[in-house]
């Protein structure tokens, strides 16, 4: 049960619409070579790639398209991520949600900044802009720069140094809070997904919580096949899942190629028990 596989289904991925290192276009070919026949592109607070590839891309009978995204959201003071699927990312509904996470992203670059040049950093923004490309800035696009300009080894060492959570990057201001998040994916269509529980690094207590108020608020799957995380929080989930009614996800949260921990698709098998999301999502 910790072996990755490979599957038919990719539901959490990044282009360099968000902080991924390929484009839209790049990561589609990389799934249709990969041999899966589904591929949600899930970047982080918009669904820009999606429509690029949607209105302009060269796609595949083989492989279907699925519009998502991953939106940031507060709970307990503690940044969480909400994966959305399916939502209608051409609706007004949709659009102001995405013009709104804008805003809030503007708001939170210019205070990590901030917070880093006082930690001492030669920080150039515009250089960090330039490295984001059509993507709005965030800490992996800082963690590269800082890796460019010499001030870190890598980007997993700027992350423990600086960026990574409860360092002084780890910016939360200007994040709905996870109610939030849930409501306006629902309200276009799609279905709520809770990203990646294993990272958050929660007690068991916390964590049980966090699925309450996640499906309170009108959450329906839950990420429980992701690389990395332990067997027994993932037979803990699959076991919450059953008895809440919650749908089982998952996905590898592919960034860049080269990252045999996250290639696209491959992420641990399907549990024997449980309502899958991707039965839903067919259904």
């Amino acid at each position: 049960m910790n072996t990755n596989l490979a599957h038919d289904w990719e539901m959490h991925c990044h282009s360099h619409a968000s902080d991924g290192v390929l484009s839209p276009q790049a990561l589609y070919d990389q799934a249709l070579s990969a041999g899966l026949s589904h591929l949600v592109l899930t970047d982080h607070d918009t669904a820009a790639g999606y429509r690029a590839l949607h209105e302009g891309g060269e796609l595949s009978e083989q492989l279907r398209l699925w519009p998502g995204a991953e939106l940031s959201s507060l709970w307990l003071s503690r940044n969480i991520h909400i994966v959305g699927i399916g939502m209608d990312v051409f609706s007004d509904a949709w659009l102001d949600v995405e013009r709104r996470y804008v805003h809030a992203r503007e708001q939170r670059f210019e205070r990590l900044m901030f917070v880093l040049r006082r930690a001492g950093l030669d920080i150039s923004e515009a250089d960090i802009r330039a490295e984001a490309g059509d993507a709005l800035p965030g800490r992996p696009h800082v963690a590269r720069f800082l890796v460019k300009s010499g001030q870190a080894k890598d980007s997993a060492q700027a992350f423990k140094r600086w960026l990574g959570t409860g360092k002084v990057g780890d910016v939360k201001q200007g994040w709905p809070p996870l109610e939030q998040a849930v409501a306006d994916i629902r309200a276009c269509g799609g279905k709520a997904v809770l990203a990646h529980p294993h990272r958050y690094k929660l007690t068991w207590r916390k964590l049980d919580q966090l699925l309450d108020d996640f499906q309170q608020a009108g959450g329906e799957a839950v990420e429980v096949c992701c690389p990395a995380m332990q067997p027994p929080m993932r037979q803990r989930l699959v076991e919450r899942c059953i008895e809440r009614d919650l749908l089982i996800g998952g996905g590898s949260d592919f960034h860049q190629p080269d990252t045999p921990w996250a290639r696209l698709g491959w992420y641990p098998q399907w549990p024997s028990q449980g309502k899958r999301l991707v039965d839903a999502l067919l259904g």
